[in-house]
């Protein structure tokens, strides 16, 4: 039977840069605490911002801090992100397809266990909020509470069914083997919904919070929480994804308003800042909350002090690289540092020390951006046939930001997909989509002539569309405490 792990949930609030910053641990389901925190609007409000927390906290590892940890492994699966040596070892099992193909992996269970757990306090939340004291007084807010952790949860169900099954199939049946679907606090294992059901879940869930959005007054209090905008990114994010081409477009165009694109004379300034109108969606950090070397900035910054600077590099494809124009700005962000070319300083912190001697490594984390729905949209309307003019006005009104000698694009049909695509890979490095655009277009991995170092990628140079290497295995922990858990293909 497998036990689902509950986040703890500490009483003490910090109030910290004009908002509530509290921090989850564990504690038994029954205990008195977690009761008298859940009969109130308030007390739901800081399990939630609990679930914000454990985004970017620090899990034991210093390649497990959040959402970005998995992030970086998950572009680290593709072919245009790569590490330039071994380093401290950190992230290169990830690389050499060996992390998510192992069962006694710590980090395949992590992964599985880091979005169980933000399912489980999403659950906590929706069972418990509309029976707070004062939930009658507080409607607005309880709408966005709930909102907030229905968003949360179809966001983490969409992440795993990505990870550890095999690709949803646009016009298929999709009855092969998802993952368990959990919509109530339990610690009873259940067995693996298919793909599909799996998916109508993720839509009822972003369909509810959608409509609980519109309808509540509460307002987010910075781009750690989850709004309106949020959900319908992830909405578009989900229906592009599953082939639903026309409420991609809509949710793309709708998630990005109220988000300018920055200008491309700012592009460079590090993508660390969540006062970027372009963010959507982020954490905040503050310098007591920041994990130093456990840290997104100390894996990718070349120049932070961390574990990039000491030496594990992240470079782009030769593919990607030779694509952009000299004077696009997402190509100037790539550099040769220390005789390695193509360095990626996309990402650049705020290392070394503040006037105090206290070391400064507080920056902030990027989940969502508005350049993102820009490409959604002109994806989807490519796919829908028939519009290709709009679709080019929509790479346009994108690109034309990063590259100012950019000219709108000619192209029709496949071809046109095809340079949408191109500068997918070009805007999105370092953000976590490539591998599972790989699955989604059932794509080919293949390493081979794009600069990577091939006495590091192991064995995992190539594997064909549709490879059993795609699919994370379910984690021996799972297995062992789950009688109802089915494996993955070995």
């Amino acid at each position: 039977m497998k036990k689902l792990f509950l986040l703890i949930i500490s009483l003490s609030l910090f109030i910290l840069s004009s908002c509530e910053k509290e921090y989850l641990e564990r504690v038994p389901t029954s205990s008195l605490a977690e009761k008298d925190l859940l009969s109130t609007v308030g007390g739901n409000h800081t399990l939630l911002h609990g679930i914000h927390r454990s985004t970017y906290a620090f899990y034991s590892s210093h390649d497990r801090y959040g959402q970005k940890a998995i992030d970086m492994a998950v572009d680290l699966l593709g072919e245009d992100f790569f590490q330039s040596e071994r380093g401290y070892g950190w992230f290169v099992a990830w690389y050499q397809y060996l992390d998510h193909r192992n069962i006694n992996s710590g980090n395949l269970e992590w992964v599985w266990s880091y979005y169980y757990d933000i399912v489980d306090n999403a659950n906590i939340i929706l069972a418990n909020i509309d029976n707070a004291s004062d939930a009658a007084l507080n409607v607005a807010r309880v709408q966005f509470i709930k909102a907030n952790a229905l968003t949360y949860r179809a966001f983490s169900f969409y992440q795993l069914v990505q990870l550890y099954a095999d690709r949803y199939d646009i016009g298929g049946a999709n009855t092969h083997l998802g993952i368990p679907i959990y919509t109530e606090p339990t610690q009873t294992g259940k067995a693996r919904s298919t793909v599909a059901e799996v998916y109508t879940q993720i839509n009822s869930d972003l369909d509810e919070a959608i409509t609980l959005f519109t309808s509540s007054t509460y307002n987010k209090v910075n781009v750690s929480e989850i709004d309106l905008r949020v959900a319908q990114g992830i909405k578009a994010r989900v229906a592009l994804t599953t082939g639903q081409y026309t409420t991609a477009e809509a949710m793309a165009v709708a998630a990005r308003t109220g988000h300018a694109l920055v200008p491309a004379t700012k592009y460079g300034y590090g993508w660390n800042k969540a006062d970027n109108t372009e963010w959507m969606w982020g954490a905040v950090l503050i310098t007591e909350q920041q994990t130093s070397y456990a840290s997104w900035f100390s894996h990718i910054d070349p120049y932070f002090g961390g574990y990039a600077t000491l030496g594990n590099h992240k470079i782009i494809s030769t593919v990607v690289y030779d694509y952009m124009s000299a004077t696009d700005e997402r190509k100037k962000v790539f550099k040769t540092i220390a005789g390695k070319a193509r360095v990626g300083k996309k990402f650049t912190g705020n290392g070394g020390y503040d006037a105090a001697g206290q070391s400064n490594w507080t920056n902030d984390y990027l989940y969502m951006k508005a350049g993102e729905m820009y490409l959604i949209e002109a994806e989807a309307i490519a796919r829908q046939g028939g519009r290709d003019a709009d679709a080019q006005t929509a790479l346009f009104n994108l690109v034309s930001k990063r590259d100012p000698s950019y000219v709108q694009s000619v192209l029709t049909g496949d071809p046109l997909i095809q340079e949408i695509l191109m500068q997918r890979r070009c805007e999105l490095w370092g953000e976590g989509f490539r591998f599972f655009d790989l699955k989604r277009l059932n794509l080919d991995l293949n390493r081979a002539d794009l600069g990577h170092t091939t006495s590091l990628w192991n064995a995992a140079g190539y594997f064909p569309a549709g490879d059993k290497n795609f699919v994370f295995l379910i984690p021996k922990q799972e297995m062992d405490a789950n009688p109802l858990m089915e494996q993955n293909p070995l």
